[in-house]
């Protein structure tokens, strides 16, 4: 198992920067829907997330600093990114706690009502080895079309993908997070546990 420190983070703060508002925004989208439908394993992910956006904001922090060392001009640039990392980190915090709800079967029905008049969500989906989806390529699986499933992020043991790029290959172990209908995720969910052994364009 992979740990988090093995985790490759950004070398400067703008991409650390823009990582850490990736991840608290697929945060928030994971939680609403963890809430909505009440699915745990969701909610873990989320919990994950929160994992891993505490380690950028770390990396952030030691590399504000050692920018703003270097001058007072600098100290007073890198300010207003840490008031913004701070706050992405505080959003970050209220999605966890979201998460920590679900897990703890908190959660009132009257928010499962509301979710099931959206015609759209965020799921999750496990890739087994033996599924199609498999050594393939996002731009040869075509998974909206194909699907109607559009994939999000990836993530591979302890690592994401953001905005996973076409040449991005589907590895046994992978979790898809992507947005679509509940029935367009199902069926997704379908094809990467194995039970579908073909993909709609083969």
């Amino acid at each position: 198992m992979e740990e988090w420190d093995e985790v490759e983070v950004p070398n400067n703060v703008k991409d650390i920067f823009v990582e850490m508002k990736n991840t608290a925004e697929l945060m928030v989208d994971l939680a609403y829907s963890a809430a909505l439908f009440k699915e745990k394993e969701m909610a873990e992910e989320v919990l994950e997330l929160e994992e891993y956006l505490d380690i950028l904001n770390y990396h952030l922090m030691v590399r504000a600093v050692l920018a703003a060392s270097r001058s007072l001009e600098e100290a007073e640039k890198i300010t207003s990114i840490l008031q913004m990392a701070h706050s992405i980190d505080e959003i970050s915090n209220a999605a966890a706690d979201l998460a920590k709800i679900v897990l703890e079967e908190k959660i009132h029905p009257l928010i499962t009502e509301v979710i099931l008049e959206s015609e759209e969500t965020i799921g999750r989906v496990a890739v087994s080895p033996n599924s199609v989806l498999v050594g393939k390529t996002l731009e040869e699986l075509d998974l909206p079309t194909n699907t109607g499933v559009w994939p999000l992020a990836i993530r591979r043991g302890k690592r994401w993908i953001f905005d996973p790029e076409e040449d991005t290959r589907i590895m046994p172990g992978d979790i898809i997070i992507g947005r679509g209908t509940k029935t367009a995720l199902e069926y997704l969910k379908e094809i990467a546990r194995g039970v579908i052994k073909v993909m709609p364009n083969e």
